[in-house]
């Protein structure tokens, strides 16, 4: 089904408060897995051989993304979504402070910044988009050391951006991902990072979410995280049973929760495409499994198949973030120095 863009941007102009800029929160905002710590700080956990090559390469043409050029890695970078114009948004942090994030678009390799404008009186700032419409928004907040944050997301055409309304209460508001109708996802949290409330925005107003009791859902990068054009919605939780991250699947009020193949330590969720295909990755503790230590992996219908690893040179480990209605993906590789850089694959 075509989808008309006028229509579609109406119902974002419609559907989003403009927010007036003033100051946006700091905190930690990433998702895993193999990570460490918490915040920009979070380092990739050394791993004892580098990652397999992996025949399914050979269908695919990679491509490095840097938006300074240099492909020397970032302390933390992410290429976590591409629409099926092939438009990348890239998130990258300063070479000369870690603690500042950048967000950029790739486009058929011209490079546009996206960055939300600084606030002089705010330090740290950091835009950090994670999903991108068919016709061009950018979605993700911006935030900085002032204690606050918004959900929003620029028009990557004239680089004007669109904030949800705040939520009482909760300062730190944090958007995952929208789709085509306007339809997003994203959670807040309170001023003491107590109490997480995990949302849908319909285009008028707030859900919020509720979950079972043996679901841990008190971060970040938890709850409902991407959302298609049909209204499916991938997340995760941790099994409070197990200690052990794991996915699900909501359409309505349908819910059906997964892990991925072989026994992962845990199963992480990156994406959604319109066709139903979720982007998922495991983490593997085990160094005989055919999927140690990071493997990425489509699940549609129950069905899990395996996503190549980068082939670049000096790759220790990869994960794929984001795959488009075409097969063409997106994702971040680290180096043996645990510096990360980013990717897109292009399906022949």
């Amino acid at each position: 089904m075509k989808i008309n863009r006028v229509v579609l941007c109406m119902v974002i102009f419609l559907g989003i408060a403009l927010v007036a800029s003033s100051a946006f929160a700091q905190g930690r905002r990433y998702p895993g897995p193999a990570t460490r710590g918490a915040g920009q700080n979070a380092q990739h956990l050394s791993l004892a051989v580098p990652q397999a090559a992996d025949p399914e390469q050979a269908k695919y043409t990679f491509v490095e993304l840097d938006p300074l050029g240099q492909y020397a890695g970032f302390c933390y970078a992410d290429a976590h979504a591409i629409n099926n114009a092939d438009q990348v948004v890239v998130d990258w942090s300063d070479p000369a402070d870690c603690n500042v994030l950048h967000a950029s678009l790739w486009d058929k390799g011209k490079w546009t910044p996206l960055d939300y404008p600084v606030d002089p009186s705010c330090s740290e700032p950091a835009t950090y988009l994670t999903s991108i419409t068919n016709w061009g928004f950018a979605f993700g907040g911006y935030w900085s050391a002032c204690p606050y944050e918004a959900a929003g997301g620029v028009y990557v055409k004239t680089r004007q951006w669109f904030f949800l309304p705040d939520i009482k209460g909760f300062p730190y508001n944090q958007g995952f991902s929208m789709n085509d109708y306007g339809i997003a996802t994203g959670v807040a949290v309170d001023a003491n990072y107590a109490v997480y409330k995990h949302w849908i925005w319909d285009g008028r107003k707030y859900l919020f979410q509720s979950f079972p009791a043996g679901w841990n859902v008190d971060d970040w990068w938890d709850g409902p995280l991407f959302i298609n054009d049909r209204g499916q919605i991938v997340g995760q939780y941790v099994d409070i049973a197990t200690g052990r991250s794991r996915g699900y699947l909501q359409k309505g009020s349908k819910v059906k929760t997964f892990d991925a193949p072989g026994n992962p330590s845990g199963t992480y969720v990156n994406g959604i495409n319109n066709a139903g295909y979720a982007v998922i990755t495991g983490a593997y503790d085990d160094e005989k499994s055919p999927y140690y230590p990071l493997t990425s992996f489509l699940l549609r219908q129950g069905k899990f198949t395996p996503l190549p690893h980068v082939p670049f040179e000096g790759v220790d480990s990869s994960v794929v973030f984001g795959v488009n209605d075409y097969g063409d993906m997106v994702g971040r590789w680290w180096d043996s120095k645990d510096n990360m850089h980013t990717y897109v694959a292009f399906r022949h």
